[in-house]
């Protein structure tokens, strides 16, 4: 996905990547974003590495097969982020994940904003998004913080809620299968 940035004033498109793939009437009143909407140009966030959808159109899980066959070959096409933006629809999100291929210790915290970010909005929006961290090794110190950090938004209701769902090791694809079931379950 693209890095989120600061838009031109005159763009209408919002400074978060992540929220430019749902459709625009999404944000309308009454409709599931609009609870976001009054400040959706103020929400910034790294951009999720990969989100996991379910698409129920056929003609569109047609094409996104074939162009992850071309994202394969080209790792940093944008055809499926330029596929989906402004189509998605708030139910079919079903997780989130980052990719972690630093081990810098200060990089760990970069995908704690964004994991926070993303579990204000789905308190919010009452939807039931996942946050996974995937990396391809993990020192004692992320996995305690990826597994026993709380959300911020969960301090403020007073509920203990995990900022983590899950953490999974990446090595090859099969190990990834258990992230996949995991977020399709929700």
């Amino acid at each position: 996905m693209l890095n989120s940035q600061i838009q031109k004033e005159a763009q209408e498109e919002v400074s978060s990547k992540f929220l430019t793939l749902f459709s625009s009437d999404q944000f309308n009143d009454g409709r599931d974003l609009s609870k976001i909407a009054p400040f959706k140009n103020k929400i910034f966030l790294p951009s999720p590495d990969y989100i996991i959808t379910v698409i129920n159109n056929r003609e569109t899980s047609v094409l996104i097969q074939s162009l992850l066959e071309e994202q394969a070959r080209k790792p940093d096409s944008l055809s499926i982020y330029n596929l989906l933006k402004g189509k998605l629809k708030v139910e079919e999100v079903k997780a989130v994940v980052s990719l972690k291929t630093s081990n810098r210790p200060d990089r760990r915290y970069q995908p704690l904003f964004e994991a926070a970010m993303i579990k204000a909005m789905r308190y919010v929006l009452h939807q039931n998004w996942q946050y996974y961290m995937v990396a391809s090794e993990l020192s004692s110190a992320d996995r305690t913080i990826f597994s026993t950090a709380v959300a911020p938004h969960g301090i403020a209701i007073e509920q203990d809620s995990q900022l983590v769902d899950g953490t999974y090791l990446y090595n090859r694809k099969l190990d990834l299968v258990p992230l996949v079931e995991s977020a399709l379950e929700q």
